[in-house]
């Protein structure tokens, strides 16, 4: 080794890295800790506040800068507020923002920030960080959800002026943020739900339509249906029921034919059913052949027949008519020649006439049977059945002739 050189440097830099590796007892400790809480909502054009907290730091540490940050949802970061001790706050977008307690001077521990007039663009991740001396920095991240509550409403819609008539029951919800949900509930079979989504008035904000399609008819009067909403912004679903109380033209039926009229009857009728919503409040009469048969008079709703001739064998017709429209029934009638009773005389006959017949045959059997067990048929003496006896002495039970008797003397 050379003379007048130094200590070798190796010692020196051993002894520098162990100084820089080493950290007192409870530096642990140190730490800066914030807290926030991990999700706010805020409602659309209103005034919400980020809390913010950073806790008790070390005695000798001091709070150099607050700095909050927002990431859009693309990822980008830029700063929206900056709390500097002395200096006070500072906003790129000066108005709508400021800090809720933090004063220039004053102890710099809660760094809570209002955010007024609420956007739709405002929603992302912010963070807070407390920049500290000589600890360094520490930060939470905060979810600002921008919310909007919807108005619902449900109605029907008719259009009844088309070869076939369509209802609809609409159930609205507008102007909500996210996207409300909507549904139906029913008995109806069938169903027909089609669901649109359109932009909201405000910017951010959703407009949902769900349509129930139905045909109009009198099964459905008075049936209920009820819409339900569901959105964030609800602490329970909200329900929506609903009458299907809707307008039908007339659906027209015939009654009164039993299929058994013959001619020569006298006062039968025939009836017109229109239901409709509204009543038809206008029923004519006619048949195929054009004009109603002499013995038929309408009297509205009604056919009267006073004689059923040749001229009622023929198909009638009635219109109803209500204001959505006129529709109409058909009844083929088909005349007897005698009534009911007389036709079915035959048939009755032919039905009665074997059990006679049947009946007749059982009772000679039975008959022919007895005479044949008694020997009086089929050419066999019959049996004396007369018990036998002994012939009477006729000589002690007759009188004796001239006075003497059977042994007596002369």
């Amino acid at each position: 080794m050379a003379r007048g050189a130094g200590p070798s440097p190796r010692p020196l830099l051993l002894l520098l890295l162990l100084l820089l590796s080493w950290a007192p007892p409870g530096a642990e400790s140190r730490k800066v800790v914030v807290q926030a809480p991990s999700q706010v909502h805020g409602f659309l054009g209103q005034t919400v506040e980020l809390p913010c907290n950073l806790q008790p730091l070390e005695p000798g540490v001091q709070v150099t800068q607050v700095t909050w940050m927002r990431r859009e949802l693309s990822g980008e970061a830029h700063s929206v507020a900056v709390f500097h001790p002395t200096q006070g706050p500072s906003f790129p977008e000066p108005g709508r923002l400021h800090f809720a307690v933090a004063k220039p001077g004053g102890e710099l521990r809660d760094a809570s920030l209002v955010v007024s007039g609420l956007r739709a663009e405002d929603e992302a991740n912010y963070t807070c960080e407390f920049a500290t001396f000589p600890q360094g920095s520490g930060s939470a991240r905060t979810w600002l959800r921008v919310l909007a509550e919807p108005e619902n409403h449900v109605d029907i819609q008719e259009d009844l002026l088309g070869p076939e008539p369509v209802a609809t029951a609409r159930c609205v919800s507008t102007g909500g943020r996210p996207a409300p949900r909507v549904f139906w509930s029913s008995s109806l079979p069938d169903r027909n739900v089609i669901v649109t989504q359109t932009p909201g008035l405000l910017p951010g904000t959703f407009n949902i339509t769900s349509q129930f399609n139905f045909t109009p008819s009198r099964e459905l009067i008075h049936q209920n249906v009820t819409c339900r909403v569901e959105h964030e912004s609800f602490k329970e679903p909200i329900l929506l029921p609903l009458t299907l109380n809707v307008r039908y033209p007339p659906e027209v039926s015939i009654s009164g034919y039993d299929g058994n009229w013959y001619l020569g009857q006298n006062e039968v009728m025939l009836n017109c059913h229109g239901d409709g919503n509204p009543e038809p409040t206008d029923y004519v009469w006619s048949t195929i052949r054009g004009s109603l048969p002499t013995s038929a008079v309408a009297k509205g709703s009604r056919l009267h027949i006073h004689t059923v001739d040749k001229s009622i064998n023929t198909t009638f017709i009635c219109r109803a008519t209500n204001t959505l429209g006129t529709r109409q029934a058909e009844l083929i009638v088909q005349l007897k020649d005698e009534p009911p009773g007389g036709s079915n005389s035959g048939l009755t006959l032919a039905i009665i006439l074997p059990i006679i017949i049947v009946a007749v045959l059982i009772l000679a059997g039975i008959v022919f049977w007895q005479l044949k067990k008694s020997g009086r048929c089929c050419g066999k003496p019959p049996v004396n059945r007369t018990e036998s006896y002994s012939p009477v002495n006729t000589q002690q039970d007759l009188p004796q002739e001239n006075g003497r008797g059977a042994g007596g003397k002369s």
